[in-house]
């Protein structure tokens, strides 16, 4: 008994953060990359169709509304950009985020209770720093500080909201950390 006690202790660090379930699994297959897509119809299409595919929502650059419905894509030969990202309750994962390269109006993004979102997410989000005014990643429960550090490198946040992430183990050090790297950003973190 006394060295199975000893067992859990050890492994309870190791719990903390949710595990990675079958679904998990099978929600990486839905956000893998297809590269041949994005050559047929570019990066904003493709990119549109695997956040609409996995339940998130878009909404196109000089539109008011978010698209929420996969059926009502334009047609193909239609060009539209995204601007803003809402992915809500979505199946989205890192292995999708190779999407967001060259979607070049990309300036809001909305990470809100992605149960399968992981700190190796947030680095990928480099690829829309340039413009990338508006991020808010609430209720992720898998978000650790290390994936909230590595945030610092989106130097035209404007506005960046971290809200109910229950694995950050220093929000102050965090929110300092983040207002000297971002100094033209408002930092909500609760």
């Amino acid at each position: 008994m006394m060295i199975l006690n000893g067992l859990l202790s050890t492994t309870d660090y190791y719990r903390r953060i949710p595990s990675r379930g079958l679904f998990y699994w099978l929600t990486v297959i839905f956000n893998r990359v297809d590269r041949d897509r994005i050559k047929a119809v570019g990066p904003d299409r493709a990119c549109a169709e695997w956040l609409l595919r996995n339940g998130a929502s878009v909404r196109w650059k000089g539109f008011t509304e978010h698209l929420k419905d996969y059926n009502n894509l334009p047609k193909e030969n239609t060009r539209y950009y995204i601007q803003a990202v809402d992915a809500t309750d979505s199946g989205i994962t890192h292995v999708g985020f190779p999407y967001f390269a060259d979607c070049r109006y990309i300036d809001e993004i909305k990470l809100i209770r992605c149960k399968y979102l992981y700190n190796t997410a947030l680095p990928l989000l480099s690829v829309v720093k340039d413009n990338l005014i508006t991020l808010e990643i609430r209720d992720c429960k898998p978000i650790t500080d290390q994936g909230v550090r590595s945030l610092k490198i989106l130097k035209n946040l404007k506005t960046l909201k971290l809200i109910d992430l229950p694995y950050l183990e220093n929000k102050n050090s965090l929110r300092k950390e983040l207002a000297e790297a971002l100094p033209n950003c408002a930092i909500e973190l609760k």
